[in-house]
């Protein structure tokens, strides 16, 4: 008796160890259902507005001059993604519409080939298109200056593509825009002599006309629209140029202070579907960090001066002689200044403002990183 309670132990013991081992192997069998990633939000399409700081070759080529010198050496010169040749970008290599067009459409793209290049009855790009022109300005130009199309012109042109179809209305589902404005025609006039009253008369016409940009394409059917801020007007080398390129000009940057301001509050009551980029306080702590900030880590070893520099009077990069000599200089180094010429940032300081701004720009969109 003894031994077959022994044995039946041992016979339900194995019969358990069976019994794990089939569940086991059943398990491995049948794994638990997988629960796939959540899918990154898909963007369709970027539209792009605004002057130099966003043009990607509107401005068309003509004789080297001040206008059209984004077509010529040494503009393009770090630009591998275009063999280092000069696309009408004004900057040594890409420029900021390229790098928004990274963070919403994906690390390859690019931005938006150029308004000028599309066909009256093409199909848009995939990527989207841009319409900024170098040397425009968000209100209409006086008569009897050089006539380039305002913001306001620019958003009519899109308007235009959508009446006509070239634009489907479905392309605007899930688009983002970027009003990529420098404002330099606009405040080109103000000086120290200029009043406080026509200074805040003139800030609030502009800023009026951005808004009013935003409310058209958003009534266009356009998602999201991005907006730069002026970016610190008093630390670009045409205001630096007569301290020798030692500090920023106080003036100038009360220029911008008082533009951002206006369009901060304008803007806010439109957070959900307008975001603010702030390129005066990136630009200025990049340039100027202040003690303490992180972004000093990030400080440019040319922080004033322009890679590309002319010092005769109305002389610009890439300026010629009659015997096609250069009368710029120019630095072997751009990725160690902040700016390439006398306003524009280098290609190494839109990555690092971009990079700096992307995971703010991927909350408001509502997009993940790739």
């Amino acid at each position: 008796m003894v031994r077959l309670a022994v044995d039946m132990k041992v016979f339900f013991a194995i019969c358990f160890i069976l019994l794990n081992a089939c569940a086991h192997v059943e398990s491995r069998s049948h794994p638990a259902p997988h629960r796939p990633e959540p899918r990154r939000r898909e963007l369709n399409k970027l539209f792009v507005f605004g002057d130099s700081f966003g043009d990607v070759g509107n401005r068309q080529k003509s004789a080297r001059s001040l206008t059209s010198r984004g077509w010529y050496y040494p503009y393009g010169k770090s630009d591998e993604a275009h063999d280092n040749l000069p696309t009408g970008r004004y900057g040594d290599g890409l420029i900021e519409p390229d790098y928004i067009a990274k963070i919403i459409l994906g690390p390859g793209k690019q931005s938006p080939p150029a308004y000028m290049d599309q066909e009256q009855d093409d199909d848009v790009d995939s990527t989207g298109l841009n319409f900024a022109v170098a040397g425009s300005g968000v209100l209409e130009v006086p008569e009897g200056d050089e006539e380039v199309p305002s913001l306001d012109t620019q958003i009519r042109q899109l308007s235009r593509l959508l009446r006509y179809r070239v634009i489907q209305k479905q392309d605007l589902h899930d688009s983002v825009a970027l009003i990529a404005v420098s404002a330099g025609r606009d405040y080109r006039a103000v000086e120290e002599a200029t009043s406080s009253d026509d200074l805040a008369d003139l800030s609030d016409r502009v800023t009026d006309a951005i808004v009013d940009g935003v409310r058209q394409l958003r009534e266009m059917g356009v998602e999201k629209v991005l907006v730069n801020s002026l970016p610190p007007f008093g630390c670009a080398p045409w205001q630096t140029y007569v301290n020798n390129y030692t500090h920023c000009d106080s003036v100038g940057n009360t220029v911008s202070s008082i533009h951002n301001a206006n369009l901060k509050q304008k803007l806010g009551d439109d957070a959900e579907s307008a975001l603010l980029l702030d390129l005066d306080t990136l630009f200025t702590n990049l340039v100027e960090p202040k003690d303490g900030s992180t972004l000093s880590q990030r400080q440019f070893k040319h922080k004033y001066t322009p890679c590309c520099d002319n010092k005769r009077e109305n002389g610009y990069c890439g300026e010629l002689d009659r015997r096609g000599n250069p009368m710029y200089t120019l630095c072997s180094n751009p990725d160690k200044y902040f700016f390439w010429d006398y306003m524009h940032p280098t290609q190494e300081a839109w990555k690092i403002v971009m990079r700096l701004l992307q995971g703010q720009i991927e909350e408001f969109l509502g997009i993940s990183s790739w």
